[in-house]
Formats: C-alpha cells, sequence, structure tokens
C-alpha cells in the first residue's frame, strides 16, 4: 500500500532499483579512457605499419562485419535488456533472445557462403569465414553484455571491455610481427570477442530458461520497431565507409576512418554515460518516477556535451596537424572530413541522450520513424554526395542525417515527458569553448605544431583553459563537486 506524502496527497512509490550513476558513469569511463588509449596507440601502430590500403582493408571487413551483426541482431540486444531491467521473466526472456539469435545467425551465415565472390572483391581479400566466426563470437558476447546491463550491473561490464581491448591489441600486434598482415587484425578480432564472452558468461547471474510462447512475442514486439532503430545505428556508423569503399579508394577508407575514430574518442563518455543511463531511466519509469526521469534526461544532456563542445573548437584549429603527427601525411587528407565529424558530434551527443529516453519509455516505434527518415537521407545523400565532393561528402551526409533523427527524436520525446534543454549551462560551456579556441590560436602562432611533444602539449593547454572556464560557472561547478562526491559514496 503507498503512503502518504505531505497534505495527505499521495507519496510516489518506492524506487526500488536505483544505480549510483556517477560511480557507474565514471568507473565505466576510467575504464574506456583507458581503452581508447591501449586502442588509440593500437591504431597509430597498425596505421604506420600496414599504410592506409591495407587498414581501408580492416575497416571494409569491419563494415561487413557488423552489417551481418546488424542483421542478425535486428533489435534483440536492445529488446532483451528492455525486459530483463524491468523485471519481466528474466530467465525466459533470456532464453528466447539466445534461441532467437542462433536462428539469424544460421541464416545470415548461409547467405554470406551464398555471395562470396563478390564479398571477396568488395573487402579486397577472402575472409568469408573470418567474417562468419567473427559476427558468431561478436554477437553472442554482446547478448551477454546486454544481459549484464538489464541486471542494472553496467560497472561490472567495464573490466570485460577493457580485457575485450587489451586482447584485441596484443594479439593483432604479435600476429603481425609474424607477418599475417591484415588477417592479424582479423584474428585479434575473433579471439578478443570470444575473451568477452567467456568473461561476460562467468559473470551474468540470469540463467537461461526454456523460453513459451509469450517470451517470443515479447521479445518480437520490442525488437521489430527497435531493430530499425539498431540499422539506423549501422548506417550511422558505417554506412560512409561503406559508400566511400565503393567509389573511392581503399586508402581513401583508412584515412577517413582514422578521423572518424578520433572523433569517436571526444563522445566517449556521452556513450559510456548513456549506456549507463538506459538502465536507470527504465528501472524509473517502470517505477513510475517521471519527475526523476525528466530530471536526468536535461541534466544528461549538459554531461553529454560537456567534452564535445572544446573537441570542435579544439579541431577546427589544428585538426590536420593532429592527423598528420599521430598519423602520417598520408592520412592528412581527411582534415576537413575530420572537422566536419567533429560538428556532426554535438547533435550526435544530444541524441544519445533522446534515444535511452525513449528506449526507456518503451517506445521503440518512435526510434523506428526517426530511424527510417534519417536512414533513407544517410544512404541518398553518401550515395549523392561522395562521387562528388569525396571525404567531405561522406561527413556532410552524416552530419544532415543526425541532425535530422535528433530533432524527430526530441519531437516524440515532449510528448512522453517535459523536455528542458540546458541553454545556460550550454552556452557558459560553449564560451570557455570560445576562450580556449582564441588561446590555441595564439599558441599555434607562437609554436609549430608538428611533433607529438608539440601536440602533446598544445592539447594539454587547451584543457587547461578549458577546464578552467568551465568551473568558473557556478552552476557546473556545483555539479561537478555533487558528482565527484557521488563517485566517492
Amino acid at each position: 500500500m503507498r503512503g502518504r506524502g505531505p497534505r495527505g496527497t499521495l507519496a510516489p512509490p518506492p524506487l526500488r532499483r536505483t544505480m549510483n550513476l556517477a560511480r557507474a558513469s565514471s568507473l565505466l569511463f576510467g575504464v574506456e579512457l583507458v581503452n581508447t588509449a591501449i586502442g588509440f596507440f593500437g591504431t597509430v601502430y597498425f596505421a604506420r605499419e600496414l599504410g592506409a590500403t591495407l587498414l581501408g582493408i580492416f575497416f571494409l571487413f569491419e563494415a561487413t562485419l557488423y552489417t551481418m551483426a546488424t542483421v542478425v541482431d535486428f533489435g534483440l540486444r536492445g529488446a532483451v535488456e528492455k525486459r530483463i531491467s524491468a523485471g519481466d521473466d528474466p530467465s525466459r526472456m533470456f532464453g528466447a533472445a539466445l534461441a532467437l539469435k542462433l536462428l539469424l545467425i544460421a541464416v545470415v551465415s548461409v547467405i554470406v557462403l551464398a555471395i562470396r565472390d563478390p564479398l571477396t572483391a568488395y573487402i579486397g581479400t577472402d575472409l568469408t569465414w573470418e567474417l562468419i566466426g567473427v559476427v558468431i563470437a561478436f554477437e553472442l558476447s554482446m547478448l551477454v553484455i546486454h544481459v549484464l546491463q538489464g541486471e542494472l550491473r553496467v560497472a561490472q561490464t567495464a573490466v570485460l571491455h577493457f580485457l575485450r581491448s587489451l586482447t584485441f591489441v596484443t594479439v593483432a600486434v604479435a600476429l603481425l610481427q609474424y607477418g599475417y598482415g591484415v588477417r592479424a587484425l582479423v584474428y585479434a578480432l575473433l579471439v578478443s570477442y570470444t575473451v568477452l564472452l567467456v568473461g561476460a558468461s562467468l559473470r551474468v547471474s540470469t540463467p537461461i530458461a526454456r523460453p513459451g510462447r509469450r517470451h517470443l512475442r515479447s521479445l518480437y514486439d520490442y525488437a521489430k520497431f527497435n531493430g530499425i532503430w539498431g540499422l539506423g545505428g549501422h548506417v550511422y556508423n558505417w554506412m560512409d565507409v561503406i559508400v566511400i569503399g565503393f567509389f573511392l579508394s581503399q586508402a581513401a577508407v583508412g584515412a577517413y576512418e582514422l578521423a572518424w575514430r578520433l572523433t569517436t574518442t571526444a563522445i566517449m563518455f556521452s556513450t559510456v554515460f548513456a549506456r549507463v543511463l538506459f538502465p536507470q531511466l527504465s528501472a524509473w519509469q517502470a517505477d513510475g518516477a517521471v519527475e526523476r526521469v525528466r530530471d536526468l534526461v536535461s541534466d544528461a544532456m549538459t554531461v553529454s556535451l560537456l567534452l564535445i563542445v572544446p573537441s570542435v573548437v579544439g579541431v577546427a584549429v589544428i585538426g590536420r596537424e593532429i592527423l598528420g603527427v599521430i598519423f602520417g601525411a598520408e592520412y592528412a587528407i581527411a582534415a576537413a572530413a575530420f572537422l566536419v565529424l567533429m560538428i556532426e558530434k554535438l547533435p550526435q551527443a544530444v541524441n544519445l541522450v533522446f534515444d535511452k529516453a525513449i528506449q526507456a519509455f518503451d517506445r521503440p516505434k518512435y526510434g523506428a520513424i526517426a530511424t527510417v527518415v534519417s536512414l533513407s537521407m544517410n544512404i541518398g545523400l553518401n550515395v549523392l554526395l561522395v562521387p562528388r565532393y569525396g571525404l567531405v561528402g561522406a561527413a556532410a551526409a552524416t552530419l544532415l542525417s543526425v541532425v535530422v533523427n535528433t530533432a524527430i527524436l526530441g519531437y516524440y520525446l515532449r510528448r512522453l515527458t517535459t523536455v528542458r534543454f540546458p541553454a545556460r549551462d550550454v552556452g557558459w560551456l560553449v564560451a570557455a569553448a570560445l576562450a580556449m579556441g582564441a588561446a590555441l590560436v595564439a599558441l599555434v602562432r607562437t609554436i609549430a605544431v608538428d611533433t607529438p611533444v608539440t601536440l602533446a602539449a598544445a592539447v594539454a593547454f587547451s584543457a587547461v583553459v578549458y577546464g578552467a572556464g568551465v568551473l568558473a560557472s557556478p552552476s557546473l561547478r556545483a555539479k561537478i563537486v555533487e558528482n565527484v562526491r557521488n563517485v566517492r559514496e
């Protein structure tokens, strides 16, 4: 029976499942920071060891891999996480997801074998069996990871992602020494996702039970829209690379994808925070704590944009130097695309928050509608712009489609709850970033940013100036102090 609040009003239901968001996101961010460092230095080594063309072959393999994985999953991972986080017969939901997953893997593997020759011509070498093996390891490992997240144990997945990243780089570097070439990276992917699968399986507490028709139907009802949503995410991540592979060279693929991966480091914390955000929003929405959901969505937008805004300014000033110093002169052809891709991360940061909020309200249909519109735009614009404008055209196609997707998600989210954009806090972030940009321009006029040491110094200088600007805001400073205290609890 509900208790009574002030003046005889009904009190809200108790919150049965609550995470320390500051601690969970900080732990995940810390691990992701280490993962990014490992992956970054590994990628620098691979870029210099293989060159843009061979690295482009590996990126095309990855694009094909994740295309297969998107079809194999088609929303099942998100569906099982939603059902388990809501406490809906977890064991049977896990069993239903596994059964559907294995069926889809078998079907897609047969199709891949049937198109082996054209697939080999597109990628640049025959990696068909390796492709099937990696997608099996990837899909099963990610299914178990999403079960862990559905158990509100997101922070416990941190060490697993760290082990996967470390395994990938270690195995790839070792195999490169033995002359495996691009296959070194492919085999490293297979080993790393196998390690992730074993580690996640040992940690998950939800047993697998035989599902009934209701459980299969429940997953299907959520996944049929969530799968379209997931397809949109795949198109966002890989369509530009896929189209560049058709119209341009493998070297262009290599340069563009490296620029893209650098921009993902800027949005890393936003992505990590969104992963923590979803199960908590889902649990609070199931408990009827609508006001807490609304407030968290507003605060999450500020957090999500915290590192993106200065990154855009920094790339505008020294983007070409970043690519040339880190990877080599041949990769600087993507400098203009690098800036456009970094600008694209601004709407993408807000998109991550809207996306998780709508999923938490169990409205995957809204995400599917936004995805169909933006997906169609992305494909059409890539095909139209890449042959004419090259790498910048690919980046512009991604930017425009993300802006449209975010606007549609925002419209639908406003129908579910009040959305308050934190204009004052975000405005302060922009002002701090512009001050940082002015200081950086003055610095690069004094010293040439053409070595790793001077690049590191420029980045560190920019971070200090921006950090001081952010902390000068009483509102932002109070929020940062509060989150630091939450991490220590």
